[in-house]
């Protein structure tokens, strides 16, 4: 009697524990089932600048995370830094730059970057808190443009083609300064300064350069300006990564939602030409 008893008990424990057992790969399965949907989502680190960048990034949320794409933008407020992030691999990519920019910080850092396609141009412009036309600029003018090569060059080539001066045809976009000037057809005073300080003290010029994302983000009418690129400009603002993720398919997916349709209409609706759609 009593080895029938033991020979039942061991029957019950051992169902027992089969039946715990298949508990246990349940729970597990339902865990690995969410990890596996938490690991369909790729998360990509991004540098941005916050006007117009991070909002178009913004824009475009759904449609990367229909993709399985989420962006965790780590700063919008530039300094030195972000191309250290970038070559460092803290970040997967960064959009604040035109293919210009990326050479000279190529030449500059010693590191090989990729363009992974154009998003949108800001036409490069010149704002005044004096006049409201470029006609009413005096003789003598004290112009600010920025002192970083790819942004000077940029400003001088408008100052070019608006009929004040005459540059050295062989300057490039990495040795741009106001010494490649052969000639001024207008009499101008052309200020170098680092272009973060250029609006803070934009009262003290007759006129003055900067990117259209700054002036954006300082609430200036960027409708009134006295000159600027034309909207075929080439400096498109670009998807820029390293070597690591040059063939990194979740950022080749999000360009190309960058520069679908969908997001195009948002850019051409939201900025009132201050910022066009590249063209891809």
């Amino acid at each position: 009697m009593k080895k029938k008893l033991a020979v039942l008990f061991m029957t019950a424990v051992t169902a027992f524990a089969m039946l715990t057992g298949c508990g246990n790969s349940a729970d597990t399965a339902q865990n690995g089932a969410d990890t596996t949907q938490t690991g369909d989502t790729v998360v990509l680190k991004v540098v941005c600048d916050l006007t117009p960048h991070s909002e178009i990034l913004n824009a475009a949320s759904d449609l990367l995370a229909a993709e399985g794409i989420e962006l965790d933008i780590v700063s919008t407020t530039w300094d030195a830094t972000w191309n250290d992030m970038l070559v460092d691999g803290e970040v997967d990519f960064a959009y604040f730059m035109h293919v210009p920019a990326m050479e000279s910080i190529e030449e500059e850092m010693g590191v090989t970057l990729y363009s992974m396609g154009g998003i949108h141009v800001e036409p490069y412009a010149c704002f005044s808190e004096k006049y409201a036309s470029k006609d009413e600029l005096p003789e003598n003018a004290v112009i600010a443009i920025p002192n970083d090569s790819s942004n000077e060059y940029r400003a001088l080539k408008v100052l070019e083609k608006e009929g004040f001066i005459k540059l050295n045809p062989n300057m490039t976009a990495i040795d741009a300064s106001i010494n490649e000037i052969e000639e001024y057809l207008i009499p101008i005073e052309i200020v170098e300064m680092d272009q973060a300080n250029i609006i803070p003290s934009a009262a003290d010029f007759d006129a003055y350069f900067v990117n259209v994302n700054r002036a954006l983000e300082a609430n200036i009418d960027t409708t009134a300006y006295l000159m600027r690129e034309g909207e075929d400009s080439e400096y498109a603002n670009i998807i820029t990564v390293t070597e690591e993720n040059k063939d990194n398919e979740a950022i080749k997916k999000m360009v190309t939602i960058l520069q679908s349709d969908e997001v195009k209409k948002f850019i051409n609706e939201n900025y009132n030409g201050a910022v066009i759609p590249a063209k891809n």
